[in-house]
Protein backbone atom coordinates (compact mmCIF):
# COMPACT_ATOMS: atom_id res chain seq x y z
CA UNK A 1 0.00 0.00 0.00
CA UNK A 2 1.48 3.60 -1.34
CA UNK A 3 1.66 6.59 0.85
CA UNK A 4 -1.21 7.65 -0.85
CA UNK A 5 -3.59 5.26 -0.69
CA UNK A 6 -2.60 4.76 3.06
CA UNK A 7 -3.87 8.59 2.97
CA UNK A 8 -6.76 8.31 1.54
CA UNK A 9 -7.67 4.96 3.89
CA UNK A 10 -6.84 6.69 6.57
CA UNK A 11 -9.24 8.99 5.99
CA UNK A 12 -12.26 7.12 5.22
CA UNK A 13 -11.84 5.03 8.39
CA UNK A 14 -11.12 8.32 10.45
CA UNK A 15 -13.64 10.48 12.08
CA UNK A 16 -15.36 12.83 11.19
CA UNK A 17 -16.33 11.52 7.76
CA UNK A 18 -14.47 13.70 5.19
CA UNK A 19 -16.53 16.00 3.43
CA UNK A 20 -13.97 17.26 0.85
CA UNK A 21 -12.51 13.82 -0.80
CA UNK A 22 -11.86 13.72 -4.57
CA UNK A 23 -13.65 11.28 -6.48
CA UNK A 24 -10.58 10.12 -8.33
CA UNK A 25 -8.69 9.51 -5.36
CA UNK A 26 -11.58 7.11 -3.85
CA UNK A 27 -11.13 5.31 -7.29
CA UNK A 28 -7.05 5.30 -6.89
CA UNK A 29 -7.89 3.68 -3.34
CA UNK A 30 -10.60 0.88 -4.78
CA UNK A 31 -8.09 0.20 -7.76
CA UNK A 32 -4.95 -0.37 -5.31
CA UNK A 33 -7.21 -2.51 -2.59
CA UNK A 34 -9.86 -4.19 -4.15
CA UNK A 35 -9.95 -7.30 -6.09
CA UNK A 36 -12.10 -6.19 -8.90
CA UNK A 37 -12.93 -2.49 -9.95
CA UNK A 38 -15.56 -1.85 -12.49
CA UNK A 39 -16.45 1.87 -13.96
CA UNK A 40 -20.42 0.91 -14.64
CA UNK A 41 -22.66 3.54 -16.86
CA UNK A 42 -24.09 6.21 -15.54
CA UNK A 43 -20.95 7.42 -12.73
CA UNK A 44 -21.19 4.24 -11.04
CA UNK A 45 -18.51 2.17 -9.49
CA UNK A 46 -18.33 -1.09 -8.55
CA UNK A 47 -16.44 -2.91 -6.37
CA UNK A 48 -15.95 -5.92 -5.11
CA UNK A 49 -13.54 -6.69 -2.02
CA UNK A 50 -13.09 -9.90 0.14
CA UNK A 51 -16.36 -11.44 -1.27
CA UNK A 52 -18.41 -8.40 -0.79
CA UNK A 53 -19.53 -5.80 -3.66
CA UNK A 54 -21.02 -2.79 -3.42
CA UNK A 55 -21.81 -0.16 -5.75
CA UNK A 56 -20.66 3.72 -5.32
CA UNK A 57 -22.29 6.49 -7.39
CA UNK A 58 -20.31 9.69 -8.27
CA UNK A 59 -21.62 12.77 -7.22
CA UNK A 60 -21.91 16.19 -9.64
CA UNK A 61 -19.50 17.90 -7.56
CA UNK A 62 -16.71 15.21 -7.91
CA UNK A 63 -16.10 14.58 -4.70
CA UNK A 64 -16.99 11.67 -2.34
CA UNK A 65 -20.41 11.70 -0.64
CA UNK A 66 -21.17 10.48 3.17
CA UNK A 67 -22.99 7.77 1.94
CA UNK A 68 -20.10 6.93 -0.01
CA UNK A 69 -18.10 6.91 2.85
CA UNK A 70 -20.74 4.76 4.75
CA UNK A 71 -20.38 2.13 1.83
CA UNK A 72 -16.61 2.24 1.70
CA UNK A 73 -16.25 1.74 5.44
CA UNK A 74 -18.74 -1.38 5.80
CA UNK A 75 -16.42 -2.92 2.60
CA UNK A 76 -13.32 -2.30 4.42
CA UNK A 77 -14.78 -3.16 7.78
CA UNK A 78 -14.06 -7.25 7.57
CA UNK A 79 -11.02 -7.25 5.19
CA UNK A 80 -8.11 -8.83 7.28
CA UNK A 81 -4.89 -6.89 5.98
CA UNK A 82 -6.35 -3.67 6.40
CA UNK A 83 -7.77 -4.17 10.49
CA UNK A 84 -5.24 -1.42 12.52
CA UNK A 85 -4.23 0.50 9.81
CA UNK A 86 -4.48 4.18 9.72
CA UNK A 87 -2.06 7.41 9.69
CA UNK A 88 -1.79 10.06 12.45
CA UNK A 89 -0.60 13.09 11.29
CA UNK A 90 1.67 15.44 13.50
CA UNK A 91 2.96 19.66 13.36
CA UNK A 92 5.75 20.09 15.41
CA UNK A 93 6.73 23.12 15.07
CA UNK A 94 8.91 26.54 16.26
CA UNK A 95 9.37 29.99 15.41
CA UNK A 96 11.90 28.67 12.76
CA UNK A 97 11.14 25.57 11.36
CA UNK A 98 7.76 23.27 11.51
CA UNK A 99 8.12 19.38 10.77
CA UNK A 100 4.64 17.78 9.49
CA UNK A 101 5.13 13.88 10.04
CA UNK A 102 3.04 11.38 8.78
CA UNK A 103 3.00 7.89 11.54
CA UNK A 104 2.28 4.83 9.89
CA UNK A 105 0.04 3.46 12.83
CA UNK A 106 -0.32 0.18 11.23
CA UNK A 107 3.91 -0.68 11.57
CA UNK A 108 5.97 -1.73 14.28
CA UNK A 109 7.96 0.55 15.78
CA UNK A 110 7.99 3.93 14.84
CA UNK A 111 7.74 4.49 11.11
CA UNK A 112 6.41 7.96 9.62
CA UNK A 113 7.62 10.14 6.22
CA UNK A 114 8.21 13.85 7.33
CA UNK A 115 8.27 17.44 5.14
CA UNK A 116 10.15 20.12 6.63
CA UNK A 117 9.07 24.36 6.55
CA UNK A 118 11.00 26.47 7.15
CA UNK A 119 10.68 30.42 8.10
CA UNK A 120 11.59 31.80 5.42
CA UNK A 121 12.64 35.13 7.46
CA UNK A 122 15.81 35.53 8.81
CA UNK A 123 14.91 37.24 11.70
CA UNK A 124 13.04 34.57 13.02
CA UNK A 125 16.16 33.09 14.77
CA UNK A 126 16.38 36.24 17.45
CA UNK A 127 13.09 37.39 16.50
CA UNK A 128 12.00 39.08 20.10
CA UNK A 129 15.51 40.66 20.23
CA UNK A 130 15.19 42.04 16.94
CA UNK A 131 11.44 43.47 17.53
CA UNK A 132 12.73 44.80 20.73
CA UNK A 133 15.46 46.71 19.25
CA UNK A 134 14.48 47.46 15.82
CA UNK A 135 10.59 47.82 15.91
CA UNK A 136 10.19 44.85 13.15
CA UNK A 137 6.77 43.25 12.96
CA UNK A 138 7.10 39.85 14.10
CA UNK A 139 3.58 39.62 13.24
CA UNK A 140 4.26 39.47 9.37
CA UNK A 141 7.27 37.60 9.84
CA UNK A 142 5.01 34.45 11.54
CA UNK A 143 2.09 35.55 8.68
CA UNK A 144 4.56 34.58 5.81
CA UNK A 145 5.92 31.24 7.60
CA UNK A 146 2.37 29.92 8.66
CA UNK A 147 0.72 30.48 5.01
CA UNK A 148 3.75 28.43 3.70
CA UNK A 149 3.02 26.01 6.29
CA UNK A 150 -0.49 26.22 6.26
CA UNK A 151 0.10 25.21 1.96
CA UNK A 152 2.40 22.20 2.91
CA UNK A 153 -0.44 21.12 5.00
CA UNK A 154 -2.92 20.86 2.38
CA UNK A 155 -0.89 19.16 0.03
CA UNK A 156 0.04 16.61 2.84
CA UNK A 157 -2.38 15.44 4.34
CA UNK A 158 -5.28 15.80 2.33
CA UNK A 159 -8.92 15.26 4.40
CA UNK A 160 -6.79 14.22 7.36
CA UNK A 161 -6.98 15.80 10.54
CA UNK A 162 -3.57 16.70 12.38
CA UNK A 163 -2.11 17.57 16.04
CA UNK A 164 -0.20 20.72 16.83
CA UNK A 165 2.70 20.94 18.74
CA UNK A 166 4.66 23.61 20.04
CA UNK A 167 8.10 23.87 21.64
CA UNK A 168 6.87 25.06 24.91
CA UNK A 169 9.92 26.92 26.20
CA UNK A 170 10.39 30.90 24.96
CA UNK A 171 8.41 31.38 21.90
CA UNK A 172 5.99 28.83 22.60
CA UNK A 173 3.28 30.49 21.37
CA UNK A 174 4.11 29.99 17.75
CA UNK A 175 1.89 26.79 17.69
CA UNK A 176 -0.81 28.88 19.24
CA UNK A 177 -0.28 31.68 16.94
CA UNK A 178 -0.63 29.28 13.97
CA UNK A 179 -3.70 27.91 15.18
CA UNK A 180 -5.00 31.53 15.04
CA UNK A 181 -3.99 31.94 11.68
CA UNK A 182 -6.02 29.38 10.67
CA UNK A 183 -9.23 29.64 12.38
CA UNK A 184 -8.88 33.52 10.75
CA UNK A 185 -8.26 32.61 7.50
CA UNK A 186 -8.53 28.86 6.43
CA UNK A 187 -11.74 27.53 8.11
CA UNK A 188 -11.65 24.05 6.42
CA UNK A 189 -7.97 23.11 7.48
CA UNK A 190 -8.47 24.63 10.63
CA UNK A 191 -11.45 21.99 11.98
CA UNK A 192 -9.07 19.55 10.93
CA UNK A 193 -6.95 19.96 14.04
CA UNK A 194 -7.36 17.62 16.55
CA UNK A 195 -5.60 19.03 19.54
CA UNK A 196 -2.90 21.43 19.98
CA UNK A 197 0.10 20.08 22.83
CA UNK A 198 3.54 21.36 23.86
CA UNK A 199 6.70 18.99 23.75
CA UNK A 200 10.35 20.19 24.33
CA UNK A 201 11.53 19.85 20.67
CA UNK A 202 14.87 20.49 20.91
CA UNK A 203 15.11 17.01 22.95
CA UNK A 204 12.47 15.19 21.10
CA UNK A 205 12.58 12.56 18.99
CA UNK A 206 10.41 10.72 16.52
CA UNK A 207 8.97 8.50 18.92
CA UNK A 208 8.77 11.41 21.41
CA UNK A 209 6.76 13.35 18.59
CA UNK A 210 4.13 10.46 18.33
CA UNK A 211 3.56 9.56 22.02
CA UNK A 212 2.37 13.44 22.18
CA UNK A 213 0.26 13.48 19.44
CA UNK A 214 -1.10 10.38 20.61
CA UNK A 215 -1.78 11.66 23.97
CA UNK A 216 -3.35 14.76 22.34
CA UNK A 217 -5.95 12.58 20.35
CA UNK A 218 -6.82 10.42 23.60
CA UNK A 219 -7.31 13.86 25.47
CA UNK A 220 -9.39 15.72 22.85
CA UNK A 221 -11.91 12.27 22.65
Amino acid sequence: MNAHTRKTLAAITGHPAPRDLEWSRFVTLWQDLADEVEQESGDRLAVRLNGHREVFHRPHDGRVSVGNIEQARKLLADHPELQGTGSLFAVAMDAERARILDFDLAATGVQDTERDVRNPDPAARHLRTVERHTGHDDHQVYLRYFDELAAALIEEIGAQRFVVLGHGTGKSDVAEDFVLRLQEKDHALADRIAGVGVLDLSAAGDADIEAAAQRVIRQSQ
